[in-house]
C-alpha cells in the first residue's frame, strides 16, 4: 500500500480537480479564461526564459526521466541482493515516486496547454460551418490549385527539377513564426510570446515513429524531423507553431497552417503550404476516383510538381515506420483521451474547414 504522506494526497487532489476541470469546463469558459487569457500569458513565461536557451528541450526531458527511472532500477537491483525489508522498502518508494510522477506530468500537461482541447471549435468562433466537396468540387479543386502551384513553383525555378533545400530559407522557424503569428492575429486571435520550433536530429528520430513532428507541452516547444523533405518543412513547422500558440486540434492547426501562406510573398513558402495541402485534395481525389485522378496526373499535372512530389515519396522511403500499428493505437487512444473521438481522422479535417472558409469568405465578399 502506498504510503499516505499529505505531499501526495494534495499532489493527488490537485490532478483529480485538474482532470475534472477539463471535463466539466464549457468550451466558451476555457476559450475566455485559459486559451486567451492564461496560455498566453504561459507562453510569454516559457518564451522568455526557458525558450532562449539554445537547444531543443525536448531532449533534456528525456534525460530527466531517463535519470529517474534509471535511479530506482539502481536502487531496486541493489536492494534485492539484500534483505527482503530493503526490498520491499525500495518497491514502495518506487511505486510512490511513480504515482508522483505521473500525476505531475498530468497535471503540468493540462494547465502547461492541455486545456487548450477544450476551446471552442475554430469554424465557430469565426463564423463558418464545414463544408465536404463532393467528387466533382474535389476535381476543380485539385485541377485549378494545381494550376496556381505551377504558377509558384515558375516563380521558384523555371526548370522541373525537383526543388532542393537551397530554394528555401535557411532559418525556417524564423520564416514560418510571424506567418503563423499573422494569419491567427488577421482572424482575431492571440499569438504573444515566440515559440520555438526546432529541427530535430538524429534524422528520422520522428518519422521512424510516423510522426513529422510533434509539440512538447512539458517544454513548450514544437519540433519537427530533419530528415523531412524540405518541401514538407514550412508546413509542418506551421503546423507545430499552431500548436504551440495554442491548438490541440490537428485538423486546425494545418488550416492555420494553410492560412499561413497568405501571408507571405516568398514563392517557395506559398508553394510549400500549398502544396501540403493540395495533397490532402488529390489524395481524396485519387481515393474517389483513381483512375481519372492518375489520368490527368500523368498527362496534365505540371512536371516541376511531379518531380517535387516523387522526390518527397523517395525520401520519405528512407525512414519506414518502426511500429506503424502501435503508433496509430496509440495516438488514436490519446486524441480520443482528449476529446477528438475520430482519432487520427481528425488530421483529415483540414480539408472540411479550409473549404467551408473559402466558401464563407466568397460570401462575405459579394455581400
Amino acid at each position: 500500500m502506498l504510503p499516505r504522506s499529505a505531499a501526495l494526497r494534495w499532489l493527488l487532489a490537485v490532478t483529480l480537480l485538474s482532470i475534472a476541470l477539463r471535463l466539466v469546463l464549457p468550451p466558451e469558459v476555457v476559450e475566455s479564461l485559459y486559451s486567451r487569457r492564461l496560455f498566453p500569458g504561459i507562453r510569454v513565461a516559457f518564451d522568455a526564459t526557458l525558450g532562449r536557451l539554445p537547444f531543443p528541450l525536448f531532449f533534456l526531458f528525456w534525460t530527466v526521466i531517463a535519470f529517474l527511472v534509471g535511479r530506482q532500477i539502481y536502487r531496486f537491483v541493489r536492494a534485492s541482493r539484500g534483505r527482503t525489508g530493503e526490498k520491499t522498502r525500495i518497491l514502495r518508494q518506487t511505486a510512490r515516486l511513480a504515482v508522483q510522477l505521473v500525476a505531475v506530468l498530468i497535471t503540468a500537461f493540462l494547465w502547461l496547454w492541455g486545456f487548450n482541447y477544450g476551446r471552442v471549435p475554430v469554424e465557430s468562433q469565426l463564423g463558418f460551418s464545414q463544408y465536404q466537396p463532393d467528387v466533382a468540387e474535389l476535381r476543380e479543386r485539385v485541377y485549378t490549385t494545381a494550376t496556381r502551384l505551377a504558377d509558384y513553383r515558375r516563380k521558384i525555378s523555371p526548370d522541373s527539377f525537383a526543388l532542393t533545400e537551397a530554394d528555401f530559407p535557411a532559418d525556417l522557424e524564423a520564416s514560418m513564426r510571424p506567418l503563423v503569428a499573422a494569419a491567427l492575429h488577421r482572424h482575431g486571435y492571440p499569438s504573444a510570446g515566440r515559440p520555438r520550433g526546432w529541427e530535430l536530429l538524429p534524422r528520422g528520430i520522428l518519422l521512424r515513429l510516423g510522426t513529422a513532428g510533434v509539440y512538447w507541452p512539458w517544454v513548450a516547444e514544437g519540433h519537427i524531423d530533419a530528415g523531412l523533405h524540405p518541401l514538407q518543412k514550412p508546413a509542418v513547422m506551421a503546423h507545430e507553431l499552431a500548436h504551440a500558440y495554442g491548438f490541440g486540434d490537428e485538423g486546425t492547426c494545418s488550416f492555420w497552417a494553410y492560412l499561413a501562406g497568405y501571408e507571405t510573398e516568398a514563392p517557395a513558402l506559398q508553394y510549400a503550404l500549398e502544396l501540403s495541402y493540395w495533397r490532402q485534395l488529390a489524395g481524396m481525389l485519387r481515393y474517389a476516383d483513381p483512375e481519372g485522378y492518375l489520368t490527368w496526373r500523368h498527362e496534365d499535372l505540371d512536371p516541376g510538381i511531379r518531380n517535387d512530389l516523387q522526390a518527397i515519396y523517395d525520401n520519405g522511403d528512407l525512414y519506414q515506420d518502426l511500429a506503424p500499428a502501435l503508433r496509430d493505437a496509440t495516438y488514436t487512444a490519446y486524441l480520443k483521451a482528449q476529446g477528438i473521438h475520430e482519432g487520427l481522422l481528425n488530421y483529415g479535417r483540414v480539408v472540411q474547414l479550409v473549404e467551408g472558409y473559402r466558401r464563407q469568405a466568397a460570401r462575405w465578399r459579394e455581400s
